[in-house]
């Protein structure tokens, strides 16, 4: 089972993507900034690509890999559809 941390200060924003990412068959956990406490075993963190620490993202998780939104060929707003084929493109490409 693949485990997503998504990381938004928006939590319109997290909450859509848990609706879209849940049914598709993730584990979704959240987080309002990169400076809360995060899942340990995420094999995927999404986040703000304007708002984020990332360096500190892949220090916190080195085996993870990291969508950026803004970033990452996925942009705010976005649908569900948009968001399952970016993290399905990223969870495809190597760490």
């Amino acid at each position: 089972m693949v485990t997503i941390h998504v990381i938004d200060r928006d939590p319109a924003v997290r909450l859509a993507a848990r609706r879209a990412l849940e049914p598709a068959g993730f584990v979704v956990s959240e987080a309002d900034d990169d400076a809360e406490p995060t899942p340990p075993l995420a094999d995927l963190v999404i986040t703000d690509f304007a708002a984020t620490n990332h360096a500190g993202i892949r220090r916190r998780h080195p085996g993870a890999r990291v969508l950026a939104i803004g970033g990452d060929g996925v942009a705010k707003p976005f649908t569900a559809s948009e968001l399952l084929a970016a993290v399905r493109r990223r969870l495809a490409q190597p760490i």
